[in-house]
């Protein structure tokens, strides 16, 4: 692997180094070149030779079959720098990188090629409508550390299928992660203007976002960064696409599968160590199950194994740094709930913790109220529908939720009137790995979506095309204008629009021969059509 930025087709080195430390011991694992501003330059112009050119099918082909091949490769290299277990790196990111793949090419053509769309309004019903979604700038991706391979990636292959090259930055916790994915682009043959990745710090960030070529930002990351891009994205009117985290609600019902709730909570909650913008943090138990739930995930939540990430049995790997392990150990502290379970540091090499349980913190407290973005659950209780509807969305945040019961129409009513991007109901989180499935959140979870098909056309602008190949020379609308005119355009519109359509259709009698000549007899027959409501 290079052990630099990629521009234009190859891994470049530079003058100053970042170190990327393993979380689960501390050590340096590998020093990367940071890309300076020559470099950076390079990569913008290789970038924008690109714009509205598509890689063959054939290689987001070669890219699934490689990423495929290289499954537990990749893996590896995630937890040995992020920190979570292979096998929830192959789960919770090469899985669904791969079924994204899978569904760009069944079905991406299909969403942004070309469309013919009939015109509605009746004065044009004898034109042809065409929409284009086309590439006319690059895209700049930022992607945190949590998820640095699925995360980046999906972003990544869908703006370039659809044609809009990209510039990626990589978390710098996470730069060989970020690297490998343009490895997999080198190897599946992608021209070298799809994809430039650069290793730099936040200040280069801005400057990138502010060069005329780059037309948009997807961000993902904390709420204090994400309203920075957004500022400076719209102060120069580019897009901006942004996930700021959540304060993820679970929501148990009295009637709901109680094991399954359980273990969907103790995954959703533990898995990656908690560092899911999507994690349960907010766990809400009804009072009849409180007692009986509480028990039966306490007794799981220590019997999970914390342990190194490329031991195969382990459950839950380290935090990412040890400031986000004392970050996490301080808003336990702050909080005065009732730890019933964990809450500490573990001794030796890395940056390990205990899964934590924490049992009625106060409402105002910031362990229940801010992002932890650590392996903590705090729970409370309810007695009502529309009182856990109400704790639920007493939050700033609104990512995803989870209701979990055993009836559809309760289930249906709760996910509708809770306030969030996403909700799943009996399970939690899995929506992501959902290809047709959009993702972002609501409130300061953030703006727009990404996933599915909203990732293309958020990747490109659209166009639309309107065509009249008739042979009239004048439009009824046209210079000059005439009290006659101007009465066939008012009895047109009271026909189609107003109460008195009989009445107003009978006036327009003497006008049909001026209709037919300027708008056209398709456009009658349309209007015939509206009336008798065809």
């Amino acid at each position: 692997m290079g052990k630099g930025s990629f521009v234009d087709g190859k891994f470049v080195e530079g003058a100053e180094v970042l170190k990327t430390v393993s979380p689960a011991n501390g050590q340096t694992i590998e020093e990367v070149f940071l890309a300076d501003g020559k470099t950076i330059d390079k990569a913008l112009a290789a970038a924008e030779k690109g714009i509205g050119k598509k890689p063959q099918r054939e290689n987001f082909r070669i890219l699934k079959e490689i990423l495929s091949e290289r499954s537990l490769e990749i893996a590896e290299l995630i937890a040995i720098e992020q920190g979570k277990p292979v096998q929830e790196a192959l789960a919770a990111e090469i899985y669904p990188s791969l079924s994204y793949l899978d569904f760009l090419l069944r079905k991406g053509e299909e969403i942004i090629g070309p469309k013919e769309v009939p015109p509605y309004e009746t004065m044009f019903a004898a034109r042809e409508g065409l929409l284009l979604h086309q590439a006319t700038v690059v895209n700049l991706i930022v992607s945190p550390w949590n998820y640095p391979f699925a995360i980046p990636f999906l972003d990544i292959v869908a703006s370039v299928f659809a044609g809009a090259p990209v510039i990626f930055r990589p978390s710098a916790k996470t730069p060989l992660v970020g690297l490998e994915i343009a490895k997999l682009f080198k190897d599946a043959g992608f021209p070298s203007y799809s994809l430039q990745v650069l290793i730099t710090g936040h200040r280069e960030v801005e400057e990138i976002l502010k060069d005329p070529r780059i037309g948009g930002i997807f961000f993902t990351g904390s709420v204090e960064t994400g309203r920075k891009m957004g500022e400076l994205a719209g102060r120069l009117l580019k897009r901006a696409v942004l996930e700021l985290g959540g304060k993820d609600a679970m929501v148990v019902f009295e009637d709901a599968p109680i094991e399954r709730a359980v273990n969907g909570a103790l995954w959703a909650g533990f898995m990656n160590a908690g560092q899911t913008c999507a994690s349960v943090e907010r766990l809400l138990l009804h009072k009849k199950i409180y007692r009986e739930f509480l028990s039966r995930i306490k007794e799981k939540v220590e019997a999970l194994r914390v342990g190194h990430p490329l031991e195969p049995e382990t459950d839950m790997g380290p935090l990412i740094s040890k400031e986000q392990r004392e970050k996490v150990l301080r808003l336990i502290e702050e909080a005065q709930g009732k730890v019933v379970t964990g809450g500490r540091a573990m001794e030796g090499e890395g940056f390990f913790m205990e899964p934590t349980l924490v049992l009625e913190p106060p409402p105002s407290s910031t362990l229940w109220r801010e992002e932890v973005f650590g392996p903590v659950i705090a729970v409370r209780s309810f007695e009502t529908e529309e009182e856990a509807i109400a704790l639920a969305n007493d939050s700033k945040y609104g990512l995803t939720a989870s209701v979990w019961t055993a009836s559809r129409e309760r289930a249906r009513r709760v996910a509708e009137a809770l306030q969030a991007g996403a909700v799943t109901v009996n399970d939690h989180l899995s929506s992501y790995a959902e290809p047709s499935a959009p993702w972002g959140g609501v409130k300061g979870s953030g703006l727009g979506r990404t996933h599915g098909e909203f990732a293309l056309r958020d990747a490109v602008q659209i166009k639309y095309i309107m065509g009249d190949f008739s042979r009239r020379k004048k439009l009824l609308w046209w210079f000059p204008y005439s009290p006659k005119a101007r009465k066939t355009l008012l009895l047109a519109s009271q026909m189609l629009f107003g109460r008195g359509k009989l009445r107003a259709m009978l006036n327009l009698i003497p006008s049909i021969p001026r209709l037919v000549r300027e708008v056209g007899p398709a456009a009658l027959l349309s209007s015939l059509g509206k009336l008798i409501g065809l």
